[in-house]
């Protein structure tokens, strides 16, 4: 069963780059960390990554790992 008062969407800016986190669910009701990063300039979609993870609470530590890094980096969230 889905649980979307528990997915996490963020987005961060730097420059002329992008950083998109997400923490959702696939079809099957696995949490996924899915990534998506590139330049704001091009017209293009960037890279994306996705990752499985255990359970719901890894993935929120690993999503939050992800933003903590994002701000030390000079991200400004949007």
């Amino acid at each position: 069963m889905y649980q979307l008062e528990k997915w996490q969407h963020s987005s961060w800016q730097k420059d002329t780059r992008f950083y998109l986190l997400e923490l959702s669910q696939d079809l099957f009701g696995n949490w996924i960390i899915k990534r998506t990063w590139g330049s704001a300039i091009k017209q293009d979609f960037g890279r994306s990554n996705s990752t499985i993870c255990p359970d719901y609470q890894t993935g929120l530590l690993w999503y939050e790992k992800q933003a903590s890094r994002r701000q030390k980096r000079g991200y400004v969230r949007r």
